[in-house]
């Protein structure tokens, strides 16, 4: 990565701590809707410390590869947004920032979580998969790295993928909402009876102690998952249904 890229890297997560974890605490001003002036944030020790200036964070925000922050002008002043992430119980964005989905019209083809085989160990034996400290659990609409028009929604390092079965009392219960990145937001706990399937990527170098345990969890008729398979599987896991 290059000298800018690097820059630009270390300013985008000085944006995203304070617009979605950091703001109270270091004491700036931000609305329900999860915004703040971006003269005041331009003037932070976390952005003067990188000499940020006015149009880098133009382009930080135009070019962000997932979209994550939203810039708007209000009678002559600038503000700036995180689109989805935060975990300030103050931010409550309303329709400006989350449009409320209705039916299941309003879906993409697919909602998907994704996360770690480590982590879908502990969304199973929990039982839902949960916000923590997060206000909303994130889906997206596709896998990213994948699904060349998915940009957000999880982590390029997710290798588990949990489908979440699109039924009309589902979308009620959970009260979805989709951020202006395109990602879709459930404010509450997702219980993993709403689960459609499991999907497992694995390489030679998967834990295979954890992708056991995984195995075996889902094996037990308590937590069964009506299906799951594994990709890209070589012959690690041979006694499991694989897709080449």
């Amino acid at each position: 990565m290059s000298e800018v890229g690097k820059r630009n890297v270390q300013i985008s997560k000085a944006l995203s701590y304070i617009l979605r974890h950091g703001a109270v605490k270091e004491k700036l001003p931000i609305d329900t809707n999860g915004y703040i002036e971006v003269e005041l944030i331009l003037n932070h020790n976390r952005l003067k410390t990188h000499h940020c200036t006015l149009d880098e964070l133009h382009s930080i925000v135009e070019n962000n590869d997932k979209k994550r922050f939203h810039v708007k002008k209000k009678n002559g002043t600038e503000y700036i947004c995180a689109t989805q992430g935060h975990s300030l119980k103050s931010v409550k964005p309303n329709e400006e920032i989350l449009m409320k989905i209705e039916d299941v019209s309003h879906l993409p083809e697919v909602i998907v979580h994704g996360t770690t085989i480590t982590s879908c160990i502990a969304i199973i034996e929990s039982g839902a998969i949960k916000k923590l400290e997060r206000n909303h659990v994130h889906l997206s609409a596709g896998i990213i790295g994948q699904d060349l028009d998915i940009i957000s929604g999880m982590r390029y390092s997710s290798n588990v993928y949990i489908y979440i079965n699109k039924t009309e009392e589902n979308i009620k219960q959970l009260s979805l909402v989709k951020s202006l990145n395109g990602v879709i937001l459930s404010p509450k706990d997702i219980p993993i009876s709403m689960i459609e399937k499991i999907q497992i990527k694995t390489t030679r170098s998967s834990n295979k102690t954890d992708l056991d345990k995984l195995m075996k969890i889902l094996e037990v008729e308590k937590y069964r998952i009506p299906f799951y398979e594994c990709l890209n599987v070589c012959t690690l896991l041979s006694k499991f249904k694989c897709l080449i």
